[in-house]
């Protein structure tokens, strides 16, 4: 055996080590979120289970990859077990498509850089535990739901909300997505075609994502249409066939949309729903400082800018995250649903997302600046000092979470 494949082994066994003890850990989490185990483990996941056996929730769910999916496992097991086993499915392709991400950014397969495909493991679990900031005063403190008065996550939001069985199981259709639509930006006005292959794909994992949960897609189509038409009128319409020859991609989800958007925001004079506009309408129920609560959960992307920036150099990955958080920040300051669904907030599912996409961005850059050691040492150890904090808060939310506290 080489030593590259002898390395190559290693770094898949580092790999599959984490991904059990992650599915062990989630599918535990899922599980007892499902049966509400002890009166404990409060979650988003009991009505989806009352859904997926065809029972009136009150609510439209008008995305079915997750609940078809939970009855598949219906007919092996009880309701709540099937549930839980679909979520943990979904979620457990994450890492997977996180990894291959992450080793095509640190070029793990390029010769001689074969032992970075264990950084990579270990980069691509953590992102999956970090989270917002929060006082480390705070941290190993534990309060049972009805006590909890340390609110780390309201307000301020996760990149990883494991109370939401819906955009966890959309994520492994809308990081291709992402990464997809990054890449065509970077030549899709150059191509004089109506197909290409990255086309499709980014189309279909857009379309699957949004039968899952349309949050990203709404924030992902906000920041590519802001940004295509700003290219369309900066060249002065010369490249209209490139941006219809992209546009058209976008068509199969536009039409989910209308139908998810119909069921589930049409203005009701009887509940009072819809869609409404107004600054801070929402967000203000669950945060008394927006702007705190803004930098506790932006901390690490934002150092990772400001350094770029310092330096003159920003990435086009970069670049394209910090657009489309500031597209989804955008959605959350001004829209909201009215009536009932107010105390919800759920424009900030689309914000989270920005999160997500933001810390994943920002992490690959920070790694490559490192291997490349593309800045000063204190500036880069600042950095890492800041992504060490999230990821210490991170674990201790989600063990708060393994022990059925309040994910608020």
């Amino acid at each position: 055996m080489t030593v590259r494949k002898r390395i190559h082994m290693q770094n898949l066994f580092v790999f599959f080590l984490l991904l059990s003890a992650y599915l062990a850990a989630t599918l535990f989490l899922f599980h007892r979120q499902s049966v509400r185990y002890g009166g404990n483990y409060p979650s988003d996941i009991l009505p989806y289970i009352a859904h997926m056996q065809g029972q009136d929730t009150g609510y439209d769910f008008p995305y079915p990859i997750l609940f078809l999916t939970g009855k598949l496992f219906l007919f092996f097991t009880s309701p709540a077990h099937a549930m839980a086993l679909a979520v943990t499915l979904w979620n457990g392709l994450t890492p997977f498509v996180l990894k291959y991400y992450f080793d095509r950014s640190l070029q793990v397969r390029t010769a001689g850089n074969a032992k970075r495909g264990m950084l990579s493991s270990l980069l691509v679990f953590s992102l999956l535990l970090a989270s917002m900031l929060y006082p480390l005063t705070w941290l190993g403190q534990y309060h049972p739901p009805g006590e909890d008065f340390l609110h780390r996550y309201l307000g301020t939001f996760t990149p990883n909300p494991y109370h939401n069985a819906t955009y966890l199981a959309a994520r492994p259709f809308s990081i291709p997505a992402f990464f997809l639509f990054a890449d065509i930006l970077t030549f899709y006005e150059k191509e004089d075609r109506w197909f290409h292959p990255k086309y499709l794909c980014f189309s279909l994992c857009l379309l699957l994502s949004t039968l899952t949960k349309p949050s990203f897609t709404l924030v992902l189509a906000g920041t590519a249409g802001i940004i295509m038409l700003w290219r369309l009128l900066s060249c002065r319409f010369r490249q209209i066939k490139a941006f219809f020859q992209m546009g058209v991609w976008f068509i199969p989800t536009f039409l989910v949309l209308l139908y998810q958007f119909g069921n589930v925001f049409r203005p009701d004079s009887k509940t009072g729903s819809g869609i409404g506009f107004g600054f801070l309408t929402a967000w203000s129920t669950v945060s008394d400082h927006i702007p705190l609560s803004i930098l506790l959960a932006m901390a690490f992307p934002l150092a990772v800018l400001l350094f770029a920036l310092a330096h003159r150099q920003v990435p086009g990955l970069l670049k394209f995250s910090w657009q489309f958080y500031l597209a989804g920040l955008l959605t959350l300051l001004f829209l909201y649903e009215k009536g009932y669904r107010l105390p919800h907030v759920n424009f900030s599912w689309g914000y989270m997302y920005g999160l997500f996409f933001s810390y994943t961005a920002s992490l690959i850059v920070l790694v490559q600046n490192t291997l490349k050691r593309r800045q000063p040492a204190w500036q880069l150890t600042v950095q890492w000092g800041i992504y060490s904090l999230h990821l210490v808060c991170g674990i201790d939310y989600f063990r708060i979470l393994m022990q059925g506290g309040l994910f608020h």
